[in-house]
């Protein structure tokens, strides 16, 4: 097992021996770029352990030599979206800004009731499972008060910003937003029962999903035999304002495989992302065969057959895909193989 170093020059090239590359080191020329329909697999043993050093040795914050301490697939920017990886070490908060791209995390890690997400001066606690949705040009940072390391996964939707992706940072003499927003704000102003904007729509806020709802909804769907035959049991993460896709260009979904479940195959023009959240099993890419686990990161380029085949266990990904944005430009297409 290669040990990951402990200089900025070891972790380049341990991440690299898993095409993986991190925020603030050299990113161009570190590894040859991978072919074929499943080059676009990252290893948890890689992530994890390249996140962990990261932690130790690479700095982050107003003054620090990154603005966020991340690592990403080398392949991965092939992509329209993309998922990387993120940890935040205790005691530490990144800078706030806005930008252009939506920012979206799913929480792998994180002290109980000690770190949180600030988008727009809501404070949002990381429980694992949760997806918090950070919307284009809305502000966040991230906050970790507690003794452990916090770890997420990031979703972008980078290909749809015209190559441009602003960044507006707060200054470094006032780095962080004022958490003035009470508790649960979001949630409890876009239920049911919301505030008069005299006609005009709801703004697209930040959102907290929880892995409690979250679990309970495959759960549910489960229990009454709602199964979908490309997908087994699939759920998609509703936006609060128009009951539509999660944003306007991706949509999180999460899914449920059960033991040995086997779906049909099917392809679609948009690419989709996924993370191994728990379980084992092989994802069939036209004739490649992708064998996952639980923390690892894989892709599904557009066009391309694929099915599932689940291990002995139940298993639960979950997934972006860019098919919101396809639609809404007009070329989303789709098609199933028969039983």
């Amino acid at each position: 097992m290669t040990d990951v170093g402990t200089t900025h020059e070891d972790l380049e090239r341990f991440l690299a021996e898993h095409h993986l590359v991190g925020a603030g080191l050299r990113r161009e020329g570190v590894a040859p770029l991978r072919e074929g329909n499943t080059s676009a697999y990252w290893d948890w043993e890689g992530i994890y352990r390249g996140l962990m050093r990261s932690g130790e040795i690479v700095t982050v914050g107003p003054n620090g030599m990154t603005g966020m301490r991340s690592v990403t697939g080398i392949e991965a920017r092939r992509f329209p979206i993309w998922m990387n990886a993120q940890i935040l070490m205790p005691g530490e908060r990144t800078q706030a800004h806005r930008n252009t791209r939506s920012e979206t995390r799913l929480v792998c890690q994180a002290p109980a009731a000690d770190a949180f997400f600030v988008c727009e001066y809501e404070a949002f606690p990381m429980e694992r499972g949760d997806v918090i949705i950070s919307p284009s040009w809305t502000y966040h940072d991230h906050w970790n008060e507690g003794d452990v390391p916090a770890l997420w996964v990031d979703g972008y939707d980078n290909g749809y910003c015209g190559g441009v992706n602003l960044n507006e940072r707060m200054p470094v003499e006032q780095p962080y937003q004022e958490v003035r927003k009470p508790a649960g704000y979001g949630r409890k102003t876009l239920g049911h029962a919301r505030a008069m904007r005299d006609g005009a729509p709801d703004p697209l806020p930040p959102v907290r999903y929880t892995w409690e709802e979250t679990r309970d909804a495959l759960a549910t769907l489960n229990q009454a035999g709602e199964r979908d035959p490309f997908e087994g049991v699939h759920l998609m993460l509703a936006s609060p304002v128009d009951n539509g896709p999660t944003l306007p260009t991706i949509a999180w979904h999460a899914q449920l495989l059960g033991a040995n479940e086997a779906t049909r195959g099917h392809r679609h023009n948009s690419t989709t992302f996924y993370f191994a959240f728990e379980g084992a099993g092989t994802i069939v890419i036209e004739d490649e065969r992708l064998d996952w686990k639980t923390g690892d990161i894989f892709a599904v380029p557009a066009w391309k057959w694929h099915h599932h085949e689940n291990g002995s266990g139940d298993s639960i990904l979950f997934s972006i895909d860019d098919w919101p944005a396809m639609t809404k430009l007009g070329f989303y297409q789709k098609e199933e193989q028969s039983a």
